[in-house]
């Protein structure tokens, strides 16, 4: 594996490309926030300009100058609403390893916006915590393919300017913090779906994994060797599909049915097919029929969590019959 080189804007470039997420810069629609702000998106208001120590903000001449070529009507107020952002690099620390690519990093970004926009600059943190915790995001170095897990800290305002060209601004910090590890398949990027009918009503429920396992066990017959029949080899005669998945014991409809199922005194169906849908990745999804071997349900004192164990079998069929 290629080792990739950590600089500045290719952070900056994945923290910008976070900000810019459509589930993250979204449009304003909250109706204490200034009328003027009402329908456009979060990083239109905060009109932030992103800057390594490499490269320098905008100076405002040229901004002019790009809007006199793009024939946009020159507004001389327009910087005056501008922000900027400062992104520096702080302690680095990689895995000694030929063959494994893992680096931890802590960085900073230090703004210096007006201070109406700092709880929209809360808000926009807050939004990129909530849609990345504990997922493990694409990212690209040139030609290399990376997963990185990103924190981001609290806004912590440091000082306030009441006399600036921008008016009463503020500097903001917001700490870092990014692990990045090779490009593999992680359980962030796994998602299980449980489908089964309730009476006559179809219910379904996202199980919230805390181990998966599939297995796929073979079964063989023994037979001679095709070009020395004095010795025997073997054959795969057949396939048995089984999920093995570990869970805490949520409040869905799937898990209390099957809380329900394992404590009640009444007449189970013990061949009742559930419908499983697997996600791995963005791409892949798998649907199986099958029923329950075994499910046990701990309850623990440490923890305080009920926690299952399921395995689910490839549903099969006997004399024809499912």
């Amino acid at each position: 594996m290629k080792k990739v080189r950590i600089t500045a804007d290719a952070v900056l470039a994945i923290i910008k490309g976070i900000f810019e997420d459509e589930e993250i810069n979204v449009h304003i629609t909250d109706n204490s926030a200034p009328e003027n702000w009402q329908g456009k998106k979060v990083n239109e208001i905060l009109n932030v300009e992103y800057y390594t120590f490499k490269h320098r903000p905008i100076s405002t001449q040229k901004i002019i100058n790009k809007l006199l070529e793009d024939n946009r009507q020159v507004n001389c107020f327009e910087s005056i609403n501008r922000a900027f952002c400062l992104l520096s690099l702080g302690k680095i620390e990689r895995l000694y390893s030929k063959d494994t690519d893992m680096v931890a990093l802590s960085a900073s970004l230090e703004y210096y916006i007006q201070t109406s926009k700092i709880k929209l600059l809360e808000y926009l943190i807050e939004d990129c915590n909530i849609a990345t915790s504990g997922l493990r995001i694409p990212v690209e170095f040139g030609q290399e393919t990376r997963k990185a897990v990103i924190f981001l800290g609290r806004p912590r305002v440091s000082d306030i300017q009441t006399s600036t060209p921008f008016g009463e601004a503020a500097l903001v910090d917001v700490d870092v913090t990014i692990m990045f590890y090779p490009d593999v398949i992680s359980y962030s990027e796994y998602t299980v779906n449980v489908a089964f009918s309730l009476g006559n009503e179809r219910k379904s429920a996202d199980i919230p994994l805390t181990s998966f396992s599939c297995v796929n066990a073979m079964t063989q017959d023994a037979v001679p060797y095709i070009e020395a029949k004095n010795k025997v080899g073997n054959i795969n005669l057949s396939c048995a599909n089984s999920f093995v998945m570990v869970f805490d014991g949520y409040n869905n409809d799937f898990i209390n049915y099957l809380a329900n199922r394992a404590l009640s005194a009444e007449k189970q169906d013990n061949n009742q097919v559930f419908t499983i849908t697997i996600k791995r990745g963005d791409d892949n999804s798998y649907t199986h029929e099958v029923i329950i071997k075994d499910h046990q349900m701990t309850v623990n004192a440490d923890t305080g969590n009920e926690t299952h164990t399921v395995t689910f079998l490839k549903r099969g069929l006997k004399n024809g019959i499912a």
